[in-house]
């Protein structure tokens, strides 16, 4: 009797071990699958915010999208706000001139000007994103445009909230808009486009530095910045910079597109961008080139940028200057 309740007890301690390497063991295992779980998540942490589509990046907040006509002229630079612009369009106005339409939603600044007038093809380009559309008064056509095209204006003239004056500066480049106080009680609003983003890409940039004008006064150039992973704008070989930050102005992705410019014969020698219609393009996104087509079937529908298979490109994730220039204009390209 007394060896069988030895034996007994052997073999009951021999099925503890057993089972308590077994739960050992699955310890292990579990343990390490939790690792293997928050390196990923280290390696790919969820997003959290809001998402922007018109970056493809997350942010803490987001306002009416809104498109403001902001002064390009020598007394009226360096700008406030543009740095945080989500999409800035340059296109000529009058006189080889230019002026910059920003449209801004994600994370946006306080305040952003100077503003300068209206007109009517960038409302074409406002009305396909269903922007508030800001601006100080406008050419004739314009001012008519906005009532038939039913733009959500935001016009200076017409006394409309948040706008101010820089005692800094001196007319007509000292008119200042505030989007807390334009924006309040506006309803919602926002074409928001199937844009697609992807992650810069790991290669080599196939240029480093792109060149061209608008005329003798406005010449742009961007540079590449290896460790920013942008780039950066410089205007008549001066960096372009943000007046409130001090920070250089940059950008992750570049469109030239190309549209035919009219001369309308006004007084004034005001144009017409035919901002609608199609043509050729050529980007620069995130350090690689590539050519293609643009096309705008009517002001209602989107600008769509194709690739040279007919396919709608990809951009990298961040901001975007899209440069609507003339067909003859030259682009240096330097490796």
């Amino acid at each position: 009797m007394k060896y069988k309740i030895v034996a007994l007890g052997v073999v009951l301690l021999f099925v503890i071990n057993i089972l308590s390497a077994c739960g050992g063991k699955e310890n292990t295992v579990k343990g390490e699958e939790q690792k293997d779980k928050e390196e990923a998540a280290a390696e790919n942490p969820v997003p959290t915010g809001v998402y922007n589509p018109l970056t493809g990046l997350y942010v803490e907040s987001t306002q009416n999208l809104t498109a403001v006509m902001i002064d390009n002229l020598a007394p009226a630079r360096p700008q406030s706000g543009l740095i945080h612009a989500d999409i800035v369009y340059e296109i000529e106005s009058e006189g080889l001139v230019t002026r910059l339409m920003a449209l801004f939603y994600g994370d946006p600044p306080e305040f952003v000007g100077p503003v300068r007038s209206a007109r009517p093809y960038y409302l074409q380009l406002a009305k396909e994103w269903d922007a508030y559309y800001v601006h100080v008064g406008g050419c004739n056509e314009s001012l008519v445009k906005i009532r038939e095209w039913k733009i959500r204006d935001i016009d200076d003239v017409k006394g409309h909230k948040g706008f101010f004056l820089d005692k800094k500066r001196k007319r007509p480049h000292n008119t200042y808009l505030n989007f807390a106080g334009a924006l309040n009680g506006k309803p919602e609003n926002g074409n928001f486009k199937n844009w697609v983003f992807v992650d810069t890409p790991e290669e080599e940039p196939v240029y480093t530095e792109i060149s061209f004008r608008y005329s003798s006064s406005n010449r742009v150039t961007y540079k590449w910045d290896s460790d920013k992973k942008a780039y950066m704008r410089f205007l008549n070989d001066k960096v372009y910079n943000d007046r409130e930050t001090g920070e250089q102005v940059f950008t992750n992705n570049i469109v030239f597109q190309y549209a035919n410019h009219r001369n309308l014969q006004t007084e004034l020698q005001h144009i017409w961008v035919d901002v609608v219609g199609k043509g050729k393009a050529e980007y620069f996104l995130g350090g690689q080139y590539y050519q293609g087509t643009w096309e705008k079937k009517s002001m209602m529908e989107p600008t769509i940028y194709y690739d040279q298979q007919g396919q709608p490109i990809s951009f990298v994730r961040g901001k975007t200057w899209i440069q609507i220039v003339r067909p003859g204009v030259r682009l240096d390209k330097l490796t």
